[in-house]
């Protein structure tokens, strides 16, 4: 498959419509800091557009440079707001804005396009890592400015701060509150135009002296930058970005888009991803292939290469270091992305990963040396760029080693993992063995305690390897075997109320979920689950009547993996069976993230349409991306930090995935037919494979897999396996 070709299989209008996703349109590189994009009006101004962008709105109010993708709440990041204008401005309370001609708009990996109705405007982007590059051909003779908004963001500016270095440079820096404004990041600018401007007109603002420039106490501060109509061609921008300082702005400016080759930056973006994208192989219904090379798009957004042009980043104790013998990365997501996302890049980006491991490390090592532990896993404090959330790192930590990445420094990252394992269960939780009221807290500090007692293992630390060991098993103490369900004790052990109808979504004891959805929430001791639940019969049956009763609510996380469990309790048809219902056909959802949909839906979960998720599903940055994606491949992590994937059907007749060490696994499915999704039997390399799983160090090794695949299930096959969950 061609760059072209694969390129032009990705929609990024998919999921960026009203509350379907919460993703955008806009330009970035792969695992880019700047992320350009329009916001549109009035879904930014209102924060009901998460990410700035709602295909269904008919107004922009100009193209910001960060942004997080579908993280839900406000979304965090906006900044740096960019119109262009033929002068006017509008009053201190209402947003300046220009009309979206929609028939003109184009979105494709690496470049955005669309015609400002009102001005008469063709905005072109396109970006490099650290610099959003602008475009500007106004199809009238008219004046010509820039309004340029230092004030705006998804959350509120604490401070901004601009000067006039030249007539064609203005420098600077804001200071961004995190989602859910609990901390902050300071991010340091460069903004280059193609001609000088010949005047600058402060909009809102507290002017200092001379062309220097504050913004109020709330942080705002709008500057409109004049040029002449006489100078012919397009006017364009660069807006260069740091977390260091102005200079180091200045010098990615410099270093990765010296010259006005706007064709040129498009050129090597578009490169870029087509270098990502052609990982993977699909061969199957075009409306499939675009799913799947548009959400294999989405889990490659973040965390963002913040290594400056001189080797060195910003760390998060405030320190300027030096990337030595790797990139270093933050922007973090966690708490939902180490279930898919991650392992997908541990899968097709083993070097990438190595770097962003140890970069994970650094930064969390600094985060418990700097804030208080009961502020360590969300967004307190300072952080060079915007972030969200840490939760569940020691699962990416182990599950990066486990499949054979080679950790830059083995033993500081265990040091980690030891440390958050311990901060999660301190002191009276500790001594309880849970987290009282939190049954969902206990069973994932469990999970991430049973990461720290593998990697100590493998690392020869037996002593720790057998004190986390046992704090592995601590979800038991928060799961009632009369009920077979989680359940909340209090801090004297005693059983607290059980939800009269644990199908419902009241949030008294867990989180973003029902007691159904948290039932499944244990992966890493699968086998003693449905020992708890009074067997495999009973576990099955349980989860059968969970899926049949329209219980699952893919729209949110902690569920996400519950189809898999099938093939992990021994009956992998019905994994085949239900994966394949969300993959492609419609299905009634009854939930949104906090309680039950106003109306329930019901269709394709999965579309090729701006509303291409259902209600209230955030993408959650590539979360539900990298779903897609692995389970359309037929293979799923169903535990984070076991090297292996659950074996499930291709949606596609072929897969082949090009795995860095140079070998290809080639996934072939005999049969194939668009309702014909049952394994009937399985070979690998000529040899027979009757386990319904796959080894990290087979997909490495590279191969052929081939499928035979019926209408029909074959009850048998991986039914007798010595299963590893």
């Amino acid at each position: 498959m061609s760059d072209e070709q694969v390129l032009g299989r990705v929609n990024l209008f998919i999921g960026t419509q009203g509350d379907h996703g919460q993703l955008y349109p806009g330009v970035e590189m792969p695992f880019g800091l700047v992320k350009l994009s329009p916001d549109t009006y009035p879904g930014a101004a209102t924060g009901s557009a998460h990410g700035g962008y709602d295909y269904s709105d008919r107004a922009v109010l100009g193209f910001s440079h960060t942004r997080f993708s579908g993280v839900g709440c406000e979304g965090v990041g906006g900044n740096i707001l960019v119109l262009p204008t033929h002068g006017a401005v509008v009053a201190d309370n209402e947003p300046a804005r220009a009309a979206l001609d929609k028939d003109s708009e184009v979105a494709t990996p690496g470049y955005y396009a669309v015609t400002l109705g009102g001005p008469g405007i063709r905005a072109e982007l396109t970006a490099t890592h650290h610099v959003g590059l602008h475009r500007y051909t106004y199809l009238e003779a008219a004046p010509r400015a820039i309004l340029i908004d230092l004030g705006r963001g998804f959350n509120p500016v604490r401070d901004s701060h601009c000067a006039a270095t030249a007539a064609d440079e203005l420098v600077g820096e804001i200071t961004g509150e995190q989602m859910p404004c609990v901390g902050y990041y300071r991010l340091y600018f460069c903004i280059r135009f193609n001609r000088p401007s010949r005047a600058i007109d402060l909009v809102v603002g507290d002017c200092r002296h001379g062309r220097i420039w504050a913004g109020k106490p709330d942080g705002s501060l709008r500057l409109l930058v004049h040029f002449s109509e006489a100078d012919d061609g397009p006017l364009m921008v660069k807006v260069g970005l740091s977390s260091i300082s102005i200079e180091q702005a200045r010098r990615n400016v410099d270093a990765q888009a010296p010259d006005w080759d706007f064709d040129g930056v498009r050129t090597r973006c578009r490169t870029a991803w087509a270098e990502v994208l052609r990982k993977i192989d699909v061969a199957g219904p075009a409306d499939s292939e675009t799913l799947f090379y548009s959400h294999l798009y989405r889990t490659c957004l973040s965390p963002f290469d913040i290594t400056s042009s001189r080797g060195t980043f910003m760390g998060d104790d405030g320190e300027v270091r030096v990337a030595d013998g790797f990139r270093a990365y933050n922007g973090w997501s966690n708490w939902d992305t180490y279930r898919t996302k991650f392992p997908l890049l541990a899968l097709l980006e083993p070097g990438r990963m190595r770097d962003m491991m140890h970069s994970l490390t650094m930064t969390l090592e600094q985060r418990m040396r700097l804030v208080p532990d009961e502020w360590c896993f969300d967004s307190y404090g300072y952080s060079p760029v915007p972030c969200t959330r840490y939760e569940l790192s020691n699962t990416m930590f182990l599950d990066a080693f486990a499949k054979g990445i080679p950790l830059i420094d083995a033993e500081a990252t265990y040091n980690v993992m030891a440390a958050l394992a311990r901060l999660e269960f301190r002191g009276e939780r500790g001594r309880l063995g849970y987290v009282p009221r939190r049954p969902d807290l206990t069973c994932e500090y469990a999970y991430d305690n049973w990461a720290a007692a593998e990697m100590a293992k493998a690392l020869g630390k037996h002593n720790d390897a057998a004190f986390f060991s046992e704090r592995g098993t601590w979800y038991r103490n928060a799961w009632d075997t009369d009920l077979g369900f989680p359940r909340a004790r209090d801090e004297h052990g005693q059983w607290l109320d059980f939800p009269e109808d644990p199908t419902q979504i009241n949030e008294k004891y867990v989180y973003e979920g029902s007691m159904w959805h948290w039932r499944w929430l244990v992966v890493h001791a699968i086998g003693d689950i449905v020992r708890l639940m009074g067997g495999s019969e009973r576990f099955l049956a349980e989860l059968k009547r969970f899926f049949e009763n329209d219980l699952d609510n893919h729209g949110n996380e902690p569920g996400i993996h519950a189809p898999w469990l099938f093939t992990a309790a021994g009956a992998p048809w019905r994994s085949q069976q239900w994966v394949r219902r969300i993959l492609t056909e419609p299905m009634l959802q009854r939930y949104g993230t906090h309680n039950a949909l106003a109306e329930p839906y019901c269709g394709r979960i999965y579309r090729n349409t701006p509303d291409g998720l259902i209600p209230e599903m955030d993408d959650d940055d590539g979360c539900m991306a990298a779903w897609y994606v692995f389970s359309s491949m037929g293979l799923f992590p169903l535990c984070v930090g076991r090297p292996l994937y659950a074996l499930g059907t291709p949606i596609f007749e072929e897969v082949t995935i090009h795995h860095e060490s140079g070998n290809d696994l080639r996934m072939v499915s005999k049969g194939w037919r668009e309702d014909a999704w049952y394994i009937q039997t399985a070979r690998l390399n000529g040899q027979l494979v009757e386990r319904p799983w796959i080894g990290h160090d087979e997909i490495v090794a590279g191969g052929l897999l081939e499928f035979e695949v019926g209408s029909e299930p074959n009850t048998s096959w991986g039914a007798a396996s010595d299963l590893p969950w």
